[in-house]
């Protein structure tokens, strides 16, 4: 698993600040297959890299990590411009090959829920649930950059088939909830208009008449 990678449509993007300071919307990123073959190596050198693995931003790492160029990666695609600001929502981080990306606006919101301690397969379940479904391998992926990003564990990296059965469950027990709640609504409504004008009640279903035996 590779942090701080993904992709922007069709281009490749290496994502430096994860959020901009008061705009956690956006986020800075740099385009490797833009830059010189110099310094797109050391980029990528450096994001591999130890220091850059375990850092929370890119950006910490590129800082303490000096280029062919003698200053360091940070201060020269700073200088140079490469640096650009775009929409969180827009890059899909790919932390691994042929597994599904993650937006990094969703993975940017398990950081802060992982942070104040809250439950981000729990939120993860929610947003499924909004969105009329629950996806396996969406939960994972996310879980597991979020956590990797957040430098905390996430049960392997995955959610195993008991936590998702679980997740599963509870969101058919509120429904199931939610179902008793409007069928005792339209009970109440009922009586209370057969009340008010006993005419429109309505009428009992007749059933079949029973068979006479000889």
């Amino acid at each position: 698993m590779i942090k701080h990678v993904g992709k922007q449509g069709d281009k490749r993007v290496a994502v430096i600040f994860r959020e901009v300071p008061e705009e956690e919307h956006m986020c800075l990123v740099v385009y490797p297959d833009q830059l010189q073959q110099n310094l797109h190596d050391d980029l990528m050198n450096a994001i591999q890299s130890n220091k850059g693995q375990e850092a929370r931003n890119l950006g910490d790492a590129l800082h303490g990590i000096t280029g062919s160029s003698g200053d360091t990666i940070l201060n020269t695609i700073h200088k140079n411009n490469f640096m650009k600001k775009i929409r969180t929502q827009d890059v899909i981080m790919i932390p691994a090959p042929n597994q599904p990306g993650v937006r990094l606006d969703e993975i940017n919101k398990i950081i802060r829920d992982l942070d104040t301690g809250s439950q981000a397969a729990q939120d993860l379940a929610k947003l499924d649930a909004q969105a009329g479904l629950a996806d396996p391998d969406k939960n994972a992926a996310a879980v597991q950059a979020a956590a990797a990003v957040a430098g905390k564990p996430s049960d392997s990296g995955v959610l195993s088939d008991s936590v998702l059965a679980e997740q599963l469950m509870e969101q058919a027990n509120q429904l199931t909830q939610q179902i008793t709640g409007l069928q005792a609504e339209v009970t109440r409504l009922t009586e209370e208009a057969t009340s008010l004008n006993p005419e429109i009640a309505p009428k009992k279903k007749r059933g079949r008449p029973a068979k006479v035996t000889m």
